[in-house]
């Protein structure tokens, strides 16, 4: 039974977050949330370890300002009796220039008494800064760094013998 009303909490925040409703999305959350996106806080200030509702309404007023379009999709979802994980594909248009940023999103919460005490999220931290940025960063690396990122040559694996 609670896996259900939390799996609904969080489908309801995720619904009012990515349709820009502030007062709805903040209503799911408790007064003293936890809110971590796992990006690099140089590159995006509001973003890192924040912790109460103002966060959760700083980060609803970036995404307003930066963008005119914000959509999701829960791909899976599981909760139990204080947690629900959900993997999201969710995409952003740019005000700026028009371009639709695509990312898959995975994303924890903690719920307690009715409300999500927590939440963070993971998500390919290069694919996003080169979307946003509309720069390439992983070609330049590979050219200067290159065979250091490469994984080393391996021998091939010994068969596995099989059992009937």
């Amino acid at each position: 039974m609670a896996e259900e009303l939390h799996r609904q909490r969080v489908l309801n925040f995720l619904t009012a977050f990515y349709g820009g409703d502030a007062a709805a999305a903040l209503k799911c959350c408790d007064d003293d949330i936890l809110c971590m996106v796992y990006m690099p806080v140089e590159l995006f200030p509001y973003l890192g370890e924040r912790r109460g509702k103002t966060a959760v309404a700083e980060l609803l007023e970036v995404h307003e300002a930066r963008f005119s379009r914000r959509r999701f999709d829960v791909k899976l979802m599981v909760a139990d009796r204080n947690h629900a994980a959900v993997i999201l594909d969710v995409a952003f248009t740019k005000r700026a220039d028009g371009r639709v940023i695509q990312l898959t999103l995975g994303t924890f919460f903690t719920v307690r008494r009715g409300r999500i005490t927590e939440m963070r999220t993971f998500m390919d931290t290069v694919d996003a800064i080169e979307q946003l940025s509309g720069l390439d960063l992983v070609g330049p690396l590979l050219r200067e760094a290159g065979p250091a990122l490469r994984p080393p040559k391996l021998k091939p694996a010994a068969p596995v013998a099989r059992t009937k």
